[in-house]
């Protein structure tokens, strides 16, 4: 399990985006995203395991993705896709089932933490 950062010239909005930056305004978003980084661009976290990708805009993405993998018995895409009327939209009904096991799930959310500690969000 691989977790890396880049940078991109404009900022990302991955499939987590919608369900923890709320829009507020054509450019603001509440959370706000993270601003550039100087000289380097936008941020954008890639979580690579067993050949599959997920993708994070932000540490408050991290962090929402952490507490919904982390919890014994998950809430359904459903539930969690209620608010948006996403349903089968949601983040969690496009991951890949590999990923869906108790043990596989305490690694990611290890590894989201780890980083959110070295970000100094944990």
């Amino acid at each position: 399990m691989r977790l890396r950062v880049e940078y991109r010239p404009e900022p990302v909005l991955t499939p987590v985006s919608r369900f923890v930056h709320r829009k507020v305004s054509e450019a603001a978003f509440d959370p706000p995203f993270p601003p550039p980084v100087p000289g380097k661009g936008h941020p954008l976290w890639t979580l690579e395991h067993r050949g599959h990708e997920l993708y994070f805009a932000s540490p408050e993405e991290m962090a929402h993705v952490a507490e919904v993998l982390e919890a014994r018995v998950m809430k359904r895409p459903r539930e969690l896709g209620l608010e948006q009327h996403a349903v089968n939209a949601h983040w969690l009904s496009r991951m890949d089932k590999a990923w869906l096991s108790w043990k596989v799930r305490q690694q990611i959310v290890s590894r989201l933490r780890d980083e959110l500690a070295r970000l100094g969000r944990g």
